[in-house]
């Protein structure tokens, strides 16, 4: 507007065109009147919430606005500005008196797995012909967790021994395969455990104290290579990672996670599966690495596992049996393909390994909890 309000002003008085000069006062008088709209302090308190702020794809979030007029005068109307990424959500909010507050909000989209951010709130002032606009940051940027779906398996049997004398800890489960240490007796120990020797000196009656070292630990290495599986088979693949991933950290089976370029380990605690389910939230397809030097680094990082779950795509069987003969001797290999139309599907029976065949989460399920039974 101020560049036709000048360009005119000069072309009019070059010219001698008295419309022209009109055009340049029409343009002066719209800003001139456009500027009340956005000048002046805004005293205004907003505060925005996300509930919740890690859901499952499908859930129900939302964005929750609260505003509130801290002075001493009715405030102006405005409208706050929040959103998505691109997608711009408004929220109208009225003439408020002193100390009084609004409330509104919007939904936030769960339709896809991914980590989002929302925000900033801002206050948007603008004028009626939209001349002038004026924004004050209100909040800034909260991240909203899309988690993948997750279904129940069942964990694994007994893992392999690889040393049964230990290593054994406190948190390991009691059982009768390696000595772990002295304890005083408590109720429900089994008499034949009682260390008479250490009970004498000590005065106290002592046990020994047995645990089993033989859990299963699990590994579960996610094929995150774009030229292997992409779009909605990598998709499941995630969500299938991440139902292994928590039905252990449920069974209180150590596990732990390789995609991405990332190796995570999951204890039995509530921060392990959040941080796990926040990893896999964001992770997209890339160029990845090779199957062996995946598997490789995954037991690199977690040495203890006695078994490895391979969540792959359309895999030819050659590939696996490959992985499978050269890690079969460190971990019990079980390889997971993602084949949704099953097209041009190859059975593949690799030695050293076991091969599931799934179209979909709850095909998985199925499966998984047969082989695992």
């Amino acid at each position: 507007m101020a560049a036709i309000g000048l360009g005119s002003w000069i072309a009019g008085w070059l010219t001698g065109w008295n419309e022209l000069m009109v055009v340049a006062a029409g343009s002066l008088l719209a800003l001139t009147v456009a500027l009340p709209f956005v000048v002046g302090r805004l005293r205004l308190d907003a505060h925005r919430s996300l509930v919740p702020d890690r859901v499952t794809v499908g859930d129900a979030a939302r964005t929750e606005v609260v505003i509130r007029n801290p002075g001493r005068a009715p405030s102006r109307a405005t409208v706050l500005e929040d959103g998505v990424g691109s997608d711009r959500h408004r929220v109208a909010v009225p003439i408020l008196n002193p100390g009084g507050a609004h409330s509104g909000g919007y939904d936030l989209p769960t339709d896809r797995r991914g980590v989002f951010a929302v925000g900033p709130l801002v206050a948007v002032r603008q004028d009626p012909l939209r001349l002038l606009r004026r924004e004050v940051a209100q909040m800034g940027i909260e991240t909203l967790y899309v988690h993948p779906r997750v279904v129940a398996t069942r964990p694994l049997p007994l893992g392999l021994v690889k040393d049964l004398e230990g290593p054994t800890s406190d948190a390991s489960p009691a059982g009768d395969v390696a000595f772990h240490a002295l304890r005083e007796y408590q109720m429900g120990d089994d008499f034949r455990h009682i260390h008479w020797l250490s009970t004498a000196r000590t005065g106290t009656t002592m046990v020994r104290h047995y645990v089993d070292n033989r859990r299963p630990a699990l590994a579960v290495v996610l094929d995150d290579r774009a030229a292997v599986i992409d779009g909605d088979q990598f998709e499941i693949a995630v969500s299938v990672t991440a139902s292994l991933v928590v039905s252990s950290l449920l069974a209180r089976q150590p596990v732990s996670a390789a995609f991405g370029g990332l190796s995570l380990r999951g204890a039995a605690r509530a921060g392990s599966q959040t941080d796990l389910l926040d990893q896999l939230a964001g992770v997209e397809p890339g160029p990845g690495t090779a199957l062996f030097d995946a598997g490789t680094e995954a037991l690199r990082h977690d040495p203890g596992a006695s078994a490895m779950a391979i969540v792959t795509g359309p895999v030819p069987p050659s590939e696996l049996a490959r992985f499978a003969t050269q890690l079969r001797r460190r971990a019990r290999i079980i390889f997971i393909r993602i084949w949704p139309d099953r097209t041009g599907l190859e059975p593949a029976g690799v030695p050293g390994g076991t091969v599931l065949d799934v179209s979909d989460l709850r095909q998985f399920q199925a499966a998984w909890n047969r082989f695992a039974s």
